[in-house]
């Protein structure tokens, strides 16, 4: 079994790398040698579903699966969570060790399950999966340190997972001997806005609004509240889905998110839980000082358990203050209490901000909410803004406040850069989710100003990037050209580093689709070859799939087929995104090999995505017809139908983009051999910049003209769009054209350069497929100069000399350098009479 350990287990947005992690883990340790993974997170960020994701990758890869969780309880009884999780595994005499109390020895129980673990890997590899482990109570610690000591040798991976809040003990203590000794420690943080957007449309099934998008952003990103409150809010409600768009009807979250909340808080102390209790009277923010005021205690005496709270991620450190990290979490804790115990806070807490000296609005608004009895004058307000209700001595402050901020220029946003920013990004996610092209370069245009304003240089080379992508989709070529022709300065991205490879790879998209392929793929080479460097895999996953598209085009099935390899060795971490494309484009591969069965198999992710999630109709509008004509090859009306329809909904959402208009007339066509759709096809797609697009609708409807009957019409677009692929240098698609001519009996003289089309045209037809740049490459490789010498010299990357010459070799049939260089000596010397094509590689070969 190699490194890389394939399943069919679901992926979890926003964990795709520890999930990566884990799988090599696996990979690594079923030929034998044990390891420890230890997985630490806050409560809600998703622990407990990565080891039962983890457990379900494993099974899937043959490993035997053990899996318990420790509970409180476990601290006082001695091994009773190794008596839990091996129960149904240990053989009963070895069980009955861990329980007789009177023969007991400590040593007996470990050197048993020992043994179990050498007798259970003979068969199999194991996962041994323990949630809590922080809560283990301490000969369970013990035996765990020896146990993974022990079976360090064995094919037996252990994955830890424990919670964020640092609570001094054994167990603790055990965790961290282990990360010392080698043990791999990962730490999960929040969810990005792009994966809180993509779980909302999953777990919603439909396109969620932006008020939708602003409820959950109050979530900041943790898995478990999120879950909560859209799974809540859909049973009892709150948001609905019309015309599959999720809408937001009440803001207020459910009363089962509330006690939600409460269970999502079991694990803190006591002590925590009424510190908690009382600040969320304070607000969304508050200092030490003032939770000890209003608690009557010294601040020194709160300062552990304050840093329990921040270790959790309930509150947060902000400077001088600390707020809480979720603002539900902290309203919840709010309408929790009772009516006089929120008084009493409240009164309280008007004196404590009168003797730190807060504003006096502050104070008023306290003190006011203290008062007790109807008729006070108070006044609700929205439980998310500054006070919980705001009194009209308060309402006088928040009034000013509030017309200051919207007499303030652009460069002073009311809200904080960083929500801002969150915000604004979220409503890029989901418009490129929902395929809303306009939506989309509006918001990216926006998060462009709020982080030039701010004087964000890191996240306004991020957003420019954006702004490009949605310029992309919306046929503004020209634009997104100018923002991507901007040289890619390594000094802009120290703290987005991703972006050089994002930058080189959507260039790369946008030159595929104008038609350009060589320089796609050279874009798309540097794209992977930064990746390799930076250490970040799963980002290559896109330019190796950009790069199989372009060998499919240019006929280079052997290379497609290594890049497919080499994509999906480091797909497991990929994002949602990268996975529908290398799903797509690897069809197209499989496609082009006559393999339609296998097409088929490998787009059923894409195929379940649609209509609610149409990404890959809006980044490729193509593609639709491409995964139409696929279902209806396999007899698979209902996935084709499907699909015109998301193509349709894309179009509909974008009416002024012809791309959009034409991709969807040209499913409905491809769907239903309708002349007519596919002739509006041709003509919206003429008037866009999509020239490969235009060709492959230029063919299909040539086969439908011949379909009904117009045999010369069908010959002369077939005619076009064989010229049309022929000037791209897409040579598979003009081969296809090629035979389908044949078919209706006209076969067309080749000269010079078209006769790479035919293997069997001779040796000077392979030798005209060579780019200018490759002809370079080769030049110099056959005056005996090393890939790195023809690097320097043409001031190329290896990588990029790497790939001119594996084409060369594919091109010419050649395999070894020797024979390489008699190409070059028969070429050179002896160029084709009359061609004119002497003189412009004489001229090629001395600016070399």
């Amino acid at each position: 079994m190699g490194n890389d350990v394939k399943s069919t287990a679901p992926a979890f947005p926003g964990r795709e790398i520890i999930l990566y992690e884990i799988r090599q883990a696996l990979g690594r340790t079923a030929p034998g040698g044990g390891s420890c993974l230890v997985v630490e997170g806050a409560a809600g960020t998703g622990k407990s579903e990565l080891l039962r994701l983890a457990g379900m990758h494993g099974e899937a890869s043959g490993f035997g699966l053990v899996a318990g969780t420790a509970v409180p309880l476990d601290t006082g009884a001695p091994f009773s969570t190794l008596r839990r999780v091996l129960r149904e595994n240990l053989p009963a005499r070895d069980y009955a060790l861990l329980t007789d109390r009177q023969t007991f020895d400590p040593l007996a129980p470990v050197d048993r399950i020992v043994e179990y673990l050498r007798r259970t890997t003979r068969l199999r590899p194991l996962l041994v999966a323990l949630d809590d482990a922080h809560l283990v109570d301490d000969l369970t610690a013990d035996a765990l340190r020896n146990l993974i000591d022990a079976s360090a040798s064995l094919p037996v991976l252990w994955i830890l997972a424990r919670g964020a809040s640092r609570t001094p003990g054994h167990a603790q203590e055990t965790i961290d001997w282990l990360i010392r000794e080698g043990a791999a420690r990962h730490r999960l943080e929040s969810l990005s806005p792009e994966a809180v957007a993509e779980i909302t449309a999953e777990l919603l099934g439909a396109c969620p609004d932006d008020d939708v998008l602003a409820l959950v952003a109050r979530v900041n990103g943790n898995p478990f509240l999120l879950n909560e409150l859209l799974v809540t809010s859909l049973s009892d409600g709150r948001i609905c889905v019309q015309d599959g768009v999720a809408v937001l009807l009440d803001a207020e979250p459910a009363p089962a998110f509330r006690q939600a909340v409460v269970h999502h808080l079991r694990g803190l102390s006591h002590e925590c839980l009424r510190i908690l209790d009382a600040v969320a009277v304070l607000g969304p923010r508050f200092s030490i000082h003032e939770a000890a005021g209003l608690l009557g205690r010294n601040p020194v005496e709160l300062l552990p358990l304050i840093g329990e709270l921040i270790a959790a991620s309930v509150l947060e450190d902000e400077g001088p203050c600390l707020s809480f990290r979720h603002p539900l979490v902290r309203e919840t804790l709010y309408d929790r209490l009772s009516e006089p115990t929120r008084t009493a806070l409240h009164r309280e807490a008007a004196a404590t901000l009168w003797r730190e000296g807060r504003s006096a609005p502050t104070f008023l608004e306290h003190l006011m909410l203290g008062r007790r009895g109807d008729g006070d004058g108070l006044t609700p307000a929205a439980p998310h803004q500054e006070a919980r209700f705001v009194p009209p001595a308060g309402q006088l402050a928040l009034a000013a406040r509030r017309t200051a901020a919207s007499t303030a220029p652009p460069s002073a946003p009311s809200a904080p850069y960083a929500e801002l920013m969150y915000r604004t990004t979220l409503r890029y996610s989901a418009a490129q989710v929902q395929g809303l092209h306009g939506q989309m370069v509006a918001h990216a245009r926006a998060a462009l100003r709020i982080a030039r304003d701010h004087g964000d240089r890191t996240n306004r080379a991020h957003h420019q990037l954006w702004l490009a992508i949605a310029l992309t989709a919306s046929d503004e070529f020209d634009q997104a050209g100018e923002i991507l022709a901007e040289r890619c300065d390594p000094s802009d991205h120290v703290a987005l580093p991703w972006v050089r490879p994002m930058w080189h790879y959507h260039r790369a998209q946008l030159k595929l689709a104008a038609g350009r392929l060589d320089d796609a793929d050279e874009d798309a080479v540097e794209a992977v070859r930064i990746c390799e460097r930076l250490a970040a895999p799963s980002l290559a996953v896109g330019p190796l799939a950009l790069r199989i598209r372009v060998a499919v085009h240019r006929n280079e099935l052997t290379e497609a087929n290594r890049h497919v390899d080499h994509a999906s060795r480091l797909s497991a971490a990929a994002s949602g995104a990268a996975l529908e494309e290398l799903s797509w484009v690897t069809a197209l591969l499989h496609s082009a090999e006559n393999d339609r069965q296998s097409a088929l198999d490998t787009l059923s992710r894409v195929y379940s995505g649609v209509p609610k999630r149409p990404l890959l109709l809006t980044r490729e509008p193509h593609a639709g017809a491409c995964l139409v004509r696929t279902a209806m090859s396999a007899g698979d009306s209902e996935r084709a139908t499907a699909v015109a329809e998301a193509a349709r909904l894309v179009a509909t959402r974008n009416p002024t983009v012809n791309s959009a208009v034409a991709a969807a007339a040209h499913a409905e066509g491809v769907l239903c051999n309708d002349v007519d759709r596919l002739r509006t096809a041709v003509s919206a797609y003429r008037s866009g910049p999509r020239p490969l697009s235009l060709a492959a609708a230029t063919e299909d409807l040539a086969l439908a003209e011949n379909d009904a009957g117009a045999r010369s019409t069908a010959i002369g677009l077939l005619d076009e769009a064989l010229a049309r692929y022929k000037n791209h240098g897409a040579r598979g698609d003009a081969l296809r054209v090629r035979k389908t001519l044949r078919s209706l009996a006209v076969r067309r003289r080749t000269r010079g350069r078209d006769r790479d089309l035919d293997p069997v045209e001779g040796p000077r037809a392979r030798w005209d497929q060579l780019t200018p740049s490759e002809l370079r490459v080769v030049r110099l490789v056959a005056q005996g100069l090393t890939n790195r010498e023809v690097a320097e010299k043409l001031f190329l990357s290896p990588h990029t000399v790497d790939s001119h010459l594996r084409h060369s070799f594919t091109k010419l049939g050649v395999t070894s350098r020797v024979e390489l260089t008699r190409q070059v000596l028969t070429h050179e010397k002896i160029p084709p009479a009359g061609s004119g094509r002497a003189d412009g590689l004489r001229g090629v070969h001395e600016n070399t």
